[in-house]
């Protein structure tokens, strides 16, 4: 059964579940964007799910709220703990929340912790990569749901699900491991069990997950003049027989990395022009400056990317349409077929995108902002100046 607030039990503030109850409630606390959308679209499946993987003897009662406290840069134990407060709130025995904050402990990159104290587990969703999310999240709640519910029923209860793997199961989601958090984290933060990045294919994933929040492919409408100004450059471009003298001389080796300075100047310019390169004052941002400004560059080159491969298909179909065969052969002095004007279509793509760069600088600064970054991001520079806490938590 799924709720949309999940219903009151008469004792709010226990930790913990008390034997075998006729049915569990499990809430979903999501942060806005993504995490909500993909907390709705798992919750219809989980109980059944549950009562598979957890205790097939009790029925599961799945609810999902949105809190943008799981979307603001709190620091450890502080996420946890706005969980428990809610589960409390809301009468929930368990609770797994999803937050969009990439989650560093002593160091590490964390996807989730497990409190049994406090009835709530913490799952950073940007850690799980891009590539199938939906799967990947509802595989973890699962996994965490579980989790609690075996550390927080009454002692001797003991159901094992046909699922296996009980609580002390090393094995998550992705590159992520079961670790063992540090005594300072322990004390501190009550966490149980640490599900942790163990090599460098985390924190790729997490940077594909961060690049997939702000979702790039956004930007193309908002750089329409850009697209525009390049488009007509490059269709000028292959009207100009020196043009396809150029382009004919410089030669396979050398279109590459024409490609790639056409694409490095029109992201340069994008971030400069619309001030999207973060500098922060206080010293303690400072150190996830690289981090942010990482996700910024990557997102607005996805974006260029996605513009620079429509171009290249317009102006080839242009150059193939407009441009004579006899003539161009002329003019080439030996004969022309596809490669010819793939070539042609390549270098002035690599023109006209430099061209667009200078497109791009007219582009209001606020619907760049818009479509270059997510909840996440937006978020994050609504409280710039408010709030202290905008990184990604750590301890």
């Amino acid at each position: 059964m799924v709720n949309g607030e999940g219903a009151r039990h008469p004792d709010e503030n226990r930790p913990a579940l008390s034997g075998y109850a006729d049915s569990v409630a499990l809430g979903l606390i999501a942060a806005p964007d993504i995490p909500e959308k993909i907390a709705r679209e798992i919750a219809a499946g989980l109980p059944e799910l549950l009562s598979g993987r957890a205790d097939d003897r009790v029925s599961w009662n799945v609810s999902v709220v949105v809190d943008p406290l799981t979307g603001t840069g709190l620091e450890a134990p502080d996420i946890l703990d706005v969980c428990r407060d809610r589960r409390r709130r809301a009468g929930w025995d368990l609770a797994v929340c999803l937050t969009d904050l990439p989650v560093y402990r002593g160091g590490r990159l964390v996807a989730a912790d497990v409190s049994a104290k406090r009835g709530v587990a913490g799952l950073s969703v940007p850690a799980l990569g891009a590539a199938r999310l939906g799967p990947k999240v509802r595989e973890a709640t699962l996994r965490l749901a579980r989790e609690l519910y075996e550390r927080t029923k009454a002692p001797g209860a003991g159901a094992t699900s046909p699922g296996g793997g009980g609580p002390r199961s090393a094995e998550f989601v992705g590159p992520f491991r079961r670790v063992d958090p540090p005594d300072e984290d322990m004390r501190a933060m009550d966490v149980d069990a640490r599900f942790a990045a163990t090599g460098p294919r985390g924190h790729l994933g997490l940077w594909a997950g961060m690049v997939s929040a702000n979702r790039p492919w956004k930007m193309l409408p908002a750089f329409k003049g850009a697209i525009a100004a390049a488009f007509a450059t490059g269709a000028y471009a292959l009207v100009i027989p020196s043009i396809w003298l150029l382009a004919d001389a410089v030669g396979w080796a050398r279109l590459p990395a024409l490609m790639v300075a056409a694409i490095v100047a029109m992201v340069a310019w994008i971030i400069v022009a619309h001030h999207l390169w973060e500098r922060p004052q206080d010293p303690e941002q400072r150190k996830w400056a690289a981090l942010y400004n990482g996700v910024t560059v990557m997102t607005v080159s996805a974006a260029v990317l996605c513009a620079y491969a429509i171009l290249f298909f317009l102006i080839f179909v242009v150059a193939w349409v407009f441009v004579p065969g006899g003539y161009f052969q002329a003019t080439l002095k030996h004969p022309v077929g596809f490669v010819e004007y793939l070539t042609l279509a390549w270098f002035g793509t690599s023109l006209a995108t430099v061209a667009g760069a200078l497109g791009a600088g007219l582009e209001d600064e606020e619907t760049v902002r818009e479509a270059s970054y997510g909840y996440r991001q937006r978020r994050r520079h609504e409280d710039d100046g408010d709030e202290s806490q905008d990184g990604p938590a750590e301890r």
